[in-house]
């Protein structure tokens, strides 16, 4: 006799968040510098930006390796491009007569583009029942949505892209490999003794599937469906992943800037109402967010500083105050001091009140106090009683959550 796969799983519920305001932080994945944007030193590369950055053509690009760090640990990050079929550019007189249009094979690093088609799968996979288990194990975390679906949601935040440009960012993420490791650098000539703890890509199956019943002109209304990676699917079992603004981090037009908003969201995690000011360095913002260096120093702190004044624009700050290192009369480092408003607290208290939510009510599926070695499953009835009982958590201001973060490993 088959057995029946579960209908659900307790951690897909709870990943679950219906004000779309609201994003899920999966913090070291989300912190780690994966993205590749290039300095906008001349106009070739300017030109670039919007089709993702570092294009080549039958040529061999090297792979990008960074150092950055979270949480006073370092760890190294590797990013190798992703492999694509392109329309060459080729005048359709320099083409044999009757032939179609050729194809050009080109490495392309993910890039902004990529980052905001990302964040945008990730707020689709919060809506009710968007998520389910695949696997022999039923350990892996898949997600069904449409072209059409992140097209629609990409305007509804002002970003515009079309089919064709969704469809090949997909494909760039679920082709370009992600390897994270911790421990920095190895002496030279020595091995370095760092574990992996990911090697993988952001989407490591994707599926786009034609409907010809469904599909309109432009083909947006096709079936796709992918799967998150290890570390992602790792992180909704066990919970690790925590509400912040998806309204901001879609309104502020700096990759930086984003960086910067999930940084102090993991610094102010577990802040009272007396936060105190923090302190960061454009040089630690270059390093760990991943932006290039301008080939001239001050365009580099240039752009730090409009990264980090966009955070004061849009509320998130109150305050930015900077502390100039000089060499003569040139400028040669920033410390920024950052003070966070009362709206950015609100919304960290907002989020940390959502997990620790989520922890006390996945405490009581269980019935003890350790994370679960997998996913737990639910059927039909009962993941609707997990949905109603977090509801009136959230609504009630009077029962704070008590739950210690992160949960505890058995």
């Amino acid at each position: 006799m088959t057995k029946m796969a579960p209908t659900s799983a307790a951690q897909l519920i709870l990943f679950e968040l219906e004000d779309r305001s609201q994003s899920h932080l999966i913090a070291l994945y989300d912190l780690a510098p994966r993205f590749v944007f290039v300095s906008r030193d001349n106009d070739k590369e300017k030109a670039a930006k919007d089709k993702g950055e570092l294009v080549t053509k039958d040529n061999f690009i090297k792979s990008v390796r960074r150092e950055f760090a979270f949480r006073g640990r370092n760890y190294r990050l590797t990013v190798q491009p992703a492999r694509i079929d392109r329309l060459s550019t080729a005048k359709k007189d320099d083409r044999a007569p009757g032939a179609g249009p050729d194809l050009v094979e080109v490495e392309i690093f993910p890039s902004e583009r990529e980052q905001v088609v990302e964040q945008v799968v990730r707020r689709l996979a919060m809506d009710r029942s968007r998520l389910s288990l695949t696997g022999e194990n039923r350990d892996k975390v898949q997600m069904r949505f449409s072209l059409y679906e992140i097209q629609r949601e990409l305007r509804a935040v002002n970003h515009t892209l079309s089919i064709q440009d969704i469809r090949e960012s997909l494909t760039i993420l679920a082709r370009s490999r992600i390897i994270i490791s911790t421990g920095g650098s190895a002496e030279p000539g020595k091995k370095s003794r760092g574990q992996n703890l990911l090697e993988s890509t952001a989407f490591p199956v994707l599926a786009i599937r034609s409907r010809p019943d469904l599909v309109d002109e432009d083909g947006g209304v096709e079936e796709t469906y992918l799967e998150f990676n290890p570390l992602v699917s790792a992180a909704i079992r066990d919970l690790e992943f925590k509400p912040v603004s998806y309204a901001w981090l879609m309104k502020l037009k700096s990759p930086v800037s984003r960086w910067l908003y999930n940084r102090l969201s993991i610094e102010y995690d577990t802040a009272d109402d007396e936060a105190k000011p923090i302190s960061i360095s454009a040089d630690e913002i270059i390093k760990n967010s991943g932006m290039n260096e301008w080939s001239r120093r001050r365009d580099t702190l240039r752009v730090v500083t409009s990264a980090v004044d966009a955070l004061v624009e849009e509320g998130i700050l109150d305050v930015a105050d900077k502390e100039y290192t000089k060499v003569g009369k040139r400028i040669d480092a920033i410390d920024y001091v950052l003070t966070p408003s009362q709206k950015f607290l609100d919304q960290v208290r907002r989020g940390r009140r959502v997990q620790t939510t989520n922890i006390d009510l996945l405490k009581q599926i269980v019935g003890n106090a350790m994370r679960p070695d997998g996913f737990v499953p639910l059927k039909a009835g009962e993941a609707a009683e997990v949905r109603n009982k977090r509801a009136k958590r959230l609504a009630d201001p009077a029962k704070p959550a008590q739950a210690a973060l992160p949960l505890p490993k058995k």
